[in-house]
């Protein structure tokens, strides 16, 4: 089985690829056996934990209580297929304005956002 700093940039290298936006842990577990890591689901656990505390992953905690790892890059939304599972990453649609009315109104100084709209994909629909 291969250390834990091999597997962490084993991780690493797989989501920079970008075959997919946003894993599971089951998902890099698979990729990462595809490109030829052994690595056990603690181990893969551990390491994705690792990328986030180091500010290189975002951690992504659903409604179906599973977590999603994506890349930290520039600021996105996602629609999550309530059905697939599938997450897609969307433009951000509130503005500065927005922010500035919702600070003034509740009191709040707003530091980051994440917005998650549920629904049903356009290939579950047509199944």
């Amino acid at each position: 089985m291969a250390r834990k700093p091999v597997i962490s940039a084993a991780l690493s290298m797989l989501l920079h690829e970008r075959r997919r936006h946003a894993w599971t842990l089951e998902e890099l577990q698979a990729g990462l056996a595809e490109d030829g890591v052994e690595a056990d689901f603690s181990s893969v656990f551990r390491a994705a934990e690792k990328l986030v505390a180091a500010g290189e992953l975002r951690k992504l905690t659903l409604d179906d209580g599973r977590a999603r790892f994506e890349l930290v890059d520039a600021h996105h939304d996602h629609f999550h297929c309530t059905k697939c599972g599938t997450l897609v990453p969307v433009p951000c649609l509130l503005g500065a304005g927005d922010f500035a009315a919702l600070e003034r109104e509740a009191g709040f100084a707003i530091l980051d956002h994440h917005l998650v709209l549920s629904g049903i994909c356009r290939d579950c629909r047509a199944a």
